[in-house]
């Protein structure tokens, strides 16, 4: 899991069609009769269960470590039918881990975050599923309702008369008492599921870190990261599925090019910190040296007042090649020389091509082609989300086809409208959620299969043409890296110290983002120490 992951929270509830008997039933791989509705689940043949397990606070009964007393108990203390159950969680556990280090962290997240607070918690570690995914994840089902000291179950929540400045009960339209829902625990709070993740985040790196493994884990979206990767979609599990056993799909495909174009991305940015480290390397040597240089060669240097070439640079290491080359037996020389000749040419093409002379004019090139980089993958990342929102779109169209006639015979309606209403709540609701997304997402409340599968097919498109120009830019990157290369080469072959760059420039009178260019390898270099130091530092405590 390391580097990923994955923290799911969802609410078991009535309302929706799901059971809490079920639930359990199906993550500890049991069979289990559901008392609400007399329905037994089972789930004892199915594979992948590592470990099971019910954390109990101190003023939970005893007899509550047996599963089907537990959730039946629940069940059948919830009257309503739309009646909240429990809280489920998917977590992804650290591959990196073993079985009993991965029990271990999860035992304590459960203790901390759901037992000290009142929650009963039933833990359920699976290996991979039936499909045959080997992922270790683990299921967590807490209890949403808190327990009284005498073990019996409490209230979730209580009403409160809604009073204004004199103290009296306001009156609604209906003459009624307006109230307001209190809740008893803080267990609600949206403010938890940050928590929650940010804390199995934490647990999860000391774990890592304990076991001696490098990799770590964030509870942060890869926006909040800063990163510039796009995160792939959801396959599903019958796209999942079908991708295991070979066979591409759409979303598959997407999560491809989505791969594809994160490779790139990360080739550029190991260029942009590989030339960035290049250029704090090189102007070390212009603070390390400056006075000691500019003593010694300041009348030489005031009278010539040109700022380096960066031709004559690669032309003088084309030269120190020729000499190293000339050193090896015939067949390796001929070879290096040949090399470094079509190097040498690619070099010169790129400097005519993109009028190059100076390093102040580099650095402007760099920062260009990191402004077209980023908006590349800006690009990309909106069109992949709206293929993802287009293909949501699919799924809303049949829900609107399904619950169609339902929705269009309750409109026509005049009389026993509302006892219409009540009968078929779920059919007429899910219809105008689904028409309501709908609109949102296409502008438009009609269904047009054609249209967004012709959009979706234009993105994807757009998406290969983005991928090609971001290739070309790590291309470029490559050519601009030799071009440093040389430059370094030549500078520490002949001990040339690029401190009275700067001094030069400002005698020439230079413009101010000429002169702030060259200046602002004094920042990058100092940003640059402060990270090597800091890996340094890290190494030796790891050394210890």
């Amino acid at each position: 899991m390391a580097d990923s992951f994955h923290f799911n929270i969802s609410i078991i509830s009535r309302g929706k069609g799901k059971s809490a008997v079920a639930s359990a039933a199906y993550i500890s791989c049991e069979k289990l009769t559901n008392e609400w509705d007399g329905v037994t689940h089972d789930y004892h043949n199915k594979k992948g269960l590592e470990h099971k397990e019910i954390f109990l606070p101190e003023n939970a009964p005893k007899e509550f470590l047996d599963r089907s007393i537990l959730w039946n108990s629940v069940e059948l203390n919830e009257k309503a039918i739309n009646a909240q159950l429990a809280r489920n969680f998917i977590i992804a556990l650290p591959k990196e881990l073993s079985l009993e280090e991965n029990k271990d962290l999860i035992r304590e997240f459960i203790q901390e975050n759901f037992v000290s607070k009142g929650m009963i918690a039933d833990l359920a570690i699976h290996q991979g599923n039936d499909e045959g995914n080997g992922n270790i994840h683990a299921h967590i089902m807490t209890t949403v309702r808190p327990l009284n000291q005498d073990s019996t179950w409490g209230a979730k929540s209580k009403k409160e008369y809604l009073l204004d400045e004199q103290g009296k009960k306001i009156l609604g339209k209906n003459g009624k008492p307006k109230t307001r829902k209190i809740d008893l625990t803080d267990w609600n709070n949206k403010e938890n599921a940050e928590k929650w993740r940010e804390h199995f985040s934490t647990l999860c790196n000391q774990y890592l870190e304990t076991a001696g493994e490098q990799k770590r884990v964030d509870h942060r979206s890869y926006k909040r990261q800063g990163k510039e990767e796009i995160p792939t979609i959801h396959l599903g599990a019958s796209a999942g599925a079908l991708e295991r056993k070979g066979v591409e799909t759409e979303k598959g495909n997407i999560n491809r090019e989505i791969k594809k174009h994160n490779s790139i991305v990360k080739a550029v940015r190991e260029r942009i910190a590989e030339i960035t480290s290049w250029l704090n390397d090189f102007t070390k040597v212009l603070f390390d040296k400056y006075e000691q240089y500019k003593q010694e060669k300041k009348e030489e240097y005031e009278n010539k007042a040109e700022l380096f070439n960066l031709y004559e640079y690669i032309s003088i290491y084309y030269d120190l090649q020729g000499e190293k080359a000339r050193k090896l037996n015939p067949y390796a020389s001929n070879k290096k020389i040949g090399a470094d000749l079509r190097r040498f040419s690619k070099a010169r093409i790129y400097l005519k091509d993109n009028n190059l002379k100076t390093i102040a004019e580099l650095q402007e090139k760099i920062s260009t082609l990191q402004s077209k980089n980023k908006k590349i993958s800006q690009d990309i990342k909106a069109k992949t989300t709206r293929i993802e929102n287009l293909n949501k779109c699919f799924a809303y169209a049949d829900i609107i086809k399904d619950n169609k006639q339902v929705f269009e015979e309750w409109n026509s309606k005049s009389l026993f409208k509302d006892s219409f209403y009540n009968s078929h709540k779920d059919e007429i609701d899910k219809y105008k959620r689904a028409r309501a997304i709908l609109e949102k997402i296409t502008g438009l409340s009609a269904i047009k299969i054609k249209d967004w599968k012709k959009e979706i097919q234009s993105l994807e498109s757009e998406i290969l043409k983005l991928n090609i120009q971001s290739q070309k830019v790590k291309e470029e990157y490559e050519s601009i890296n030799h071009i440093k290369y040389a430059v370094k080469t030549v500078n520490d072959d002949y001990g040339i110290d690029l401190s009275i760059e700067i001094d030069k420039a400002i005698k020439r009178g230079e413009k101010p983002s000429v002169i702030a260019q060259i200046k602002k390898y004094q920042e990058q270099q100092e940003a640059y120490e402060k990270r090597k130091d800091k890996t340094k530092d890290y190494y030796r405590k790891e050394e210890r």
